[in-house]
């Protein structure tokens, strides 16, 4: 007995000391993602509250370990640096996943199983890419949450349990296997009445130590549920995963063993001692063991089901299961030691080599490029240059400064400035966008101070930094590179025009996009389309049935159908929407400077692979037009006012002239047209003009308060006009109903409601 002891405390010892000796090798792995969790642990340590972002922004709970950043708060608080702390909590925690698989491989036919199954899970590649995630902690807590639920000790299973709840929502699944084990050992005995009471007390020590927390986070956020499974469901549905576009969760799983087989062939010797094990699982059924393969499987079938992006991390909790049964297959061997250490050897060598490999990024190797398999299961070279340039976002920009970024973690986390993400995870608001492939919503609603994006694949799939309306409203202020990282160059860009917002409604109602598809909505971040300066249209969709990628396209033409500003298209996912479904799309552009007239541009919308075409709203290019020297402004309505004439006008009976009119414009909500009079004495006609302004090219509808509108009018006298003075009346009217726009009283106003604006000589035509 002593012996075994003896031999127990030195293969533990032997454990610890190979996880100690691979965590020194592989120090220095960082991945993007587990900062965000040190943010919430540092704002809480410096007083800044339990929050992603302390000022501005959606207060939301994006990180899946609230417990774990609770817990690195800690280290936080006495100054230790947090990677640092989280790093050294996973190489413990990982040992302390071994021991528990040495724990449970002892229950086989060969105690020397749990040696083999500890050791391969220290060896595997796969568990050394997620030390400074909370997943090391959480898969040593629920493997000994099992090991306590065998045991019979259902109270320390629950509270084993609720903490790595607190650690990630996944250890539900654990908790429903310690119940399993729990009944399985009760029923054997026959004891109904115990059981109840092991379950309670399961149940009790889950609420225990999970139920503060809870409450905590629903008083904090709304709900004890973070948003990321939400924001990684939706970017599976948008195509955006850790691997390849549109890669599925079991697809991932094919991803990784290709991956490890292109890292080093050695990884298909595996296939050996896992049919072995399988094998000898399959014929000893040990409850504990099979708890361990089930967590595994419920693991892969309810990512699966829940269709969640795959990263190479969520995977974690299938290696215990995995190394268990290489452990179980290699001690099937146990009548002949030296086969037994040759195919522990040989298991244990492709993950050795997989962890040098491993060893020589973290130390300065180049990794392959994102399209090599191989690079899936490789560290991250980029994480160095996001804390470089959220080091200089630290020290060069206010501290109220805004930052949007395409990957939160890092820069955020050295910035320290209030951080959006351009994939959902702080806006949750943007969700739906990001499910339909829409990432570029994110930057359009949040437009940060400054903005940090990559050379290759800013925005996942769309680079704003090509295009001229972005580069108008931002200009790059620094570069890092970094020529291990194939996004290289990392270009920081400050915003250097007030934010563009498209919420001015051009136009609301239904109009036919074609196969069931409606445009319901038109809005702008201005009417006003300056030249050389960025606008943005913003188009609603209504779906109707999947009719495939279609590319949405839209331009503003010019209402005289001349030329139109600049086309933009998107590409929209139609199978994407739910029918009936509305969402918005930006289009933004950069309005040219020269060659465009001034006047309305109608908002043209059509699907460039042919459909009706939809018009509706308008913007204008401006006049930009001064108002005449000492003019004298008459009322027309409250708001609209004409110019009196400058002295008496003269013509001669029989020949033609042009009246230009100038208005000091409104906003007004529909197109009215003007009528100009020339009347007698007794007020009837002798000539008139009847028409748009400025021949239908600037109609009421796009005019501003105070805007000055030169708008010239032809008149034709007859030759029988009498020569004489005549009053000139202008005013304006709904073409449609014939209803004249109310004239507010004045000395001007004339009795059938129209403006008197001066005089006009008419005497004979000389010759």
């Amino acid at each position: 007995m002593r012996g075994t002891r003896v031999s127990t405390v030195i293969a533990a010892l032997g454990l610890g000391l190979f996880g100690i000796g691979l965590g020194i090798a592989t120090w220095g792995v960082r991945f993007d993602d587990p900062f965000i969790t040190y943010r919430f642990a540092e704002n809480l340590a410096n007083g800044r509250g339990f929050v992603f972002n302390p000022a501005g922004g959606e207060r939301v709970l994006i990180t899946t370990a609230p417990l774990y950043a609770l817990l690195l708060a800690l280290p936080a608080a006495l100054g230790a640096d947090v990677p640092t702390a989280s790093n050294l909590i996973g190489i413990t925690a990982l040992i302390g996943l071994a021991l528990g698989l040495f724990h449970i491989g002892r229950e086989s036919e060969a105690p020397a199983a749990g040696f083999f199954a500890g050791a391969f899970a220290l060896g595997f590649p796969l568990l050394w890419l997620t030390v400074g995630f909370e997943t090391p902690l959480f898969l040593a807590l629920a493997t000994w949450t099992l090991i306590a639920a065998q045991a019979g000790r259902a109270f320390v299973a629950g509270l084993l349990n609720g903490i790595a709840i607190g650690l990630r929502g996944d250890a539900a699944l654990v908790w429903g296997l310690s119940a399993v084990l729990l009944f399985a050992r009760h029923r054997q005995r026959a004891r109904a009445a115990a059981l109840r009471s092991a379950l309670g007390r399961l149940a009790l020590g889950t609420l225990m130590a999970y139920a503060p927390l809870a409450i905590f986070l629903t008083l904090q956020f709304g709900s004890p549920l973070p948003t990321t499974l939400q924001t990684k469901t939706a970017q599976a549905m948008s195509g955006l995963t850790g691997f390849y576009p549109g890669t599925t969760f079991l697809q991932g799983v094919e991803v990784l063993v290709r991956a490890y087989v292109q890292l080093t062939p050695l990884f298909t010797v595996l296939t050996l001692p896992l049919a072995a094990g399988i094998a000898g699982l399959m014929r000893h059924h040990h409850a504990l063991q099979l708890g361990v393969i089930g967590w595994a499987l419920l693991h892969l079938l309810g990512y699966a089901l829940l269709n969640v992006a795959p990263y190479v991390w969520y995977y974690a909790p299938l290696v215990p299961a995995l190394a268990l049964t290489l452990g179980v297959g290699v001690a099937q061997l146990r009548q002949h030691r030296l086969l037994v250490a040759a195919a522990a050897m040989l298991t244990l060598a492709p993950l050795l080599v997989a962890d040098v490999q491993i060893a020589r990024v973290v130390r300065g190797a180049t990794p392959p490029p994102p399209e090599a398999l191989a690079s899936k299961v490789l560290p991250e070279a980029k994480v160095d240059v996001y804390e470089r340039v959220g080091r200089w976002i630290a020290a060069h920009t206010p501290s109220a400064a805004t930052l949007g970024v395409t990957e939160l973690g890092v820069m955020s986390y050295y910035a320290q400035r209030t951080t959006f993400d351009f994939l959902g995870l702080t806006t949750p608001s943007q969700l739906g966008a990001i499910r339909r492939g829409d990432f570029l919503a994110s930057l359009i609603n949040t437009q940060p101070d400054f903005v940090a994006l990559s050379h290759v694949n800013a925005i996942y799939d769309q680079d704003p930094q090509k295009e001229d309306w972005f580069r108008a409203l931002y200009r790059p202020i620094a570069q890092f590179a970094d020529e291990r990282f194939w996004g290289s160059p990392m270009t920081v860009w400050q915003r250097v025009a007030s934010p563009l917002i498209p919420s001015t409604m051009l136009a609301e109602g239904t109009f036919d996009l074609g196969e069931g598809w409606t445009v319901t909505g038109v809005a702008a971040s201005s009417r006003v389309a300056q030249p050389g300066a960025p606008i943005i249209v913003r188009v609603r969709v209504r779906a109707g049935a999947p009719i495939g990628n279609r590319t949405l396209r839209v331009q503003p033409i010019f209402i005289l159908r001349g030329e139109g500003l600049p086309v933009r298209s998107r590409l929209i996912h139609t199978t994407r929407f739910h029918r009936g479904e509305e969402a918005w799309y930006d289009f933004p552009m950069l309005v040219p400077k020269t060659n465009f007239p001034p006047g309305a541009y109608e908002i043209s919308i059509r699907w460039l692979e042919g459909s009706p075409e939809v018009i509706a709203g308008r913007v204008k290019i401006p006049l930009d037009a001064e108002a005449p020297a000492g003019v004298r402004w008459l009322p027309l309505s409250s708001d609209v006012h004409v110019n009196a004439l400058a002295g008496e006008l003269s013509a001669c009976a029989g020949k033609s002239l042009t009246l230009t009119l100038t208005w000091r414009g409104a906003a007004l909500q529909q197109d009215y047209t003007v009528f100009v009079h020339v009347r007698d004495e007794q007020g009837r006609i002798v000539a008139q003009h009847d028409g748009m302004p400025r021949g239908g090219s600037y109609p009421t509808t796009i005019w501003s308060a105070h805007e000055i509108i030169p708008d010239p009018h032809p008149l034709v006298l007859s030759p029988d006009t009498v020569p004489g003075s005549y009053d000139v009346v202008v005013g304006l009217y709904d073409l449609a109903s014939g209803a004249r726009l109310p004239v507010v009283n004045s000395p001007a106003r004339t009795p059938d409601g129209g403006v008197r604006i001066g005089t006009l000589k008419v005497h004979p035509c000389e010759g």
